[in-house]
């Protein structure tokens, strides 16, 4: 739920499009557009569906189905309508009660969507209006059972998708008849554009996507790309491109498990139970792995045979053509897009306040966000290999601070550090950039060299108004050192507008007893 802005004279949202071409938009639920400098509902015609149109007017409207939402898988398991014992456990889960009845309880959750689903449709056929409209129905994320949602994984990303079109519309079939699988591989980022397309609106040239109904349909895509960096209070940064048959991930934060605790999701007795059974050293590398900081940078799986995602073939000899494909198709595709993300998310903000223009615009000025050369210093920090580590040290000299934090994230994953490496280290504690500083902090403590210095250091970051307060606050976490060390300046910390929420939260999390 970031804020930023973005260039709205250059960039207009669909439903613009689609109210400028006569139609009657409606969206009476969610937005989380992730975007400032504008109302999210500004967009749209007020109303809750497509009652308030005028005679004949064609609508576009989104329906949202709370029912299924994470929320519904929240509180008591005990008493569903499936059976926990009938439930088809993801791999990596363990096989416990309260997980198996979390499974049960939710699908009753996904039951009642599936109803409320059935209601819209017949509200459409009693309005007259079911042979005249295109019904798509999918939803904004996989799961919602713990490494689901937020992950970058097939059960985090791989969404239903159906689409029904009437029969007086014969002619935008993607098949030959009602019910057939259409074996496409779909992005939602190609909704957009097939919707402006079957509307009859001119597809703004700098949309992403493919068409995939209609006339001007394109070809099929080759490969989905994903993302994934900060989740509400906690820190991550993954990439992932998916063909029909492999994933490939590429984590940027390797250092970190997937699994962090995240208060909401830890609302779920599913989550909690999980937690508990590894902590009381019941896992195994499977069950396990979610809680671990990752083994490796680069993930590839076979998704055809190996649904959930959890037999990493990235050394295999077989596949090696294949991840040299996927790596290469992934950073060209973080070049088409200007990834943002290969500075922090602090730097990012920071960066682009204080040239006052919009990220958008920033990561395009090459001055001001060399990406290329973050691509390159990044892929050199996660390899971990001492060989590269003088330039490493190099990196922290230079006056790009997207260079000196990749610098800085080499020292950490080097198995051990020389006095060169520490007293550069030791140097960065005074960097310009505070989430070099933190980051540095974070690698010092972690070998365990100049912890009073870098302690002070995170505790001068909490009580300036940091913008890396809420990573500071997440390393002071993940150091797993006692928060009472720091508990004056956390109960005293002001974070930066961008995330204070997050930070508060994190705040509460460290000094609550039950940590």
């Amino acid at each position: 739920r970031s804020r930023n802005d973005i260039p709205h004279d250059l960039i207009r949202y669909y439903p613009d499009y689609l109210r400028a071409a006569g139609y009657h938009c409606t969206n009476p639920g969610k937005t989380d557009y992730n975007i400032g400098g504008r109302p999210d509902r500004e967009a749209w015609h007020a109303g809750r569906d497509w009652g308030g149109r005028d005679d004949g007017q064609p609508f576009f409207h989104v329906a949202h189905f709370a029912q299924s939402h994470e929320s519904r898988a929240f509180g008591s398991v005990d008493q569903s309508r499936h059976d926990p014992e009938r439930q088809t456990l993801r791999a990596y889960h363990p096989d416990i009660p309260q997980i198996r009845k979390n499974y049960a309880h939710y699908a009753d959750q996904v039951e009642h969507m599936d109803s409320e689903v059935g209601n819209l449709l017949a509200r459409l056929e009693a309005d007259g209006l079911a042979e005249d409209t295109i019904v798509i129905f999918t939803t904004d994320h996989g799961g919602v059972m713990p490494a689901s949602k937020r992950f970058l994984t097939d059960s985090g990303t791989h969404v239903p998708f159906i689409v029904r079109i009437p029969e007086k519309f014969k002619h935008l079939w993607p098949a030959e008849k009602p019910g057939t699988t259409v074996d496409r591989l779909v992005s939602l980022i190609d909704l957009p554009k097939t919707w402006l397309s079957l509307a009859g609106v001119e597809v703004p040239g700098h949309m992403q996507g493919r068409i995939l109904l209609g006339p001007a349909q394109e070809p099929e895509r080759e490969t989905h790309f994903a993302f994934r960096g900060r989740m509400d209070e906690r820190f991550d940064q993954v990439r992932a491109i998916r063909s029909k048959r492999f994933l490939y991930l590429k984590n940027y934060m390797p250092y970190v498990p997937a699994g962090q605790r995240l208060g909401y999701l830890w609302r779920m007795e599913a989550t909690q139970a999980w937690v508990d059974h590894h902590q009381a050293g019941k896992t195994d590398a499977v069950t396990g792995r979610f809680f671990r900081p990752r083994p490796q940078v680069e993930e590839l799986y076979d998704t055809l045979h190996d649904p959930d995602n959890i037999h990493n073939l990235v050394d295999h000899p077989d596949h090696q053509e294949v991840l040299q494909t996927m790596r290469a198709a992934l950073r060209q595709w973080q070049l088409s897009v200007y990834d943002a993300g290969l500075v922090s998310e602090e730097e990012m903000v920071r960066r682009a306040d204080e040239h006052q223009t919009t990220i958008y615009q920033m990561v395009r000025d090459p001055i001001l966000y060399n990406l290329p050369a973050y691509l390159d210093a990044a892929d050199t920090a996660l390899a971990g290999d001492s060989r590269q580590a003088d330039r490493l040290v190099e990196y922290l000299q230079q006056t790009d601070a997207g260079l000196r934090y990749w610098g800085v994230v080499g020292l950490k994953m080097l198995d051990q550090l020389t006095p060169v490496h520490l007293l550069a280290l030791r140097s960065a504690l005074e960097d310009p950039a505070h989430d070099v500083r933190a980051m540095a902090a974070w690698t010092l403590l972690a070998a365990d060299q100049a912890a009073d210095e870098a302690r002070a250091c995170l505790t001068a970051l909490l009580k300036e108004g940091s913008h890396a307060t809420l990573l500071v606050l997440n390393i002071i976490d993940l150091t797993h050192e006692d928060p009472l060390l720091y508990q004056s300046a956390i109960e005293g910390a002001i974070s930066c507008s961008f995330n204070h929420d997050y930070a508060d939260r994190m705040k509460d999390y460290l000094l609550s007893a039950g940590r």
